[in-house]
């Protein structure tokens, strides 16, 4: 499967600024450790990379605004979960 996981709510705020990288919503088999799926593997590695290296430039605004959501998409699958 050509997907990138991450579990790092910061790392997926950052990919999800990116409009040509496809999130794929969240793997939700775990409760306790909930991951973020992002399409294509290639494309995101090499943004995580530039993440990681402290090269990474992004709006702010962008950036707070998919961290806000993508916590509240956390909270909501973990409230869903642990209903079931």
């Amino acid at each position: 499967m050509n997907t990138y996981r991450t579990n790092s709510l910061p790392l997926a705020s950052y990919l999800s600024c990116n409009k040509e990288l496809k999130f794929n919503g969240v793997d939700k088999k775990d409760v306790n450790k909930i991951y973020f799926i992002f399409e294509t593997r290639e494309m995101a590695q090499d943004l995580a990379d530039l993440y990681f290296s402290g090269k990474a430039v992004v709006d702010p605004l962008e950036l707070f605004k998919n961290y806000r959501a993508l916590k509240d998409l956390v909270f909501e699958t973990k409230r869903n979960l642990r209903g079931q």
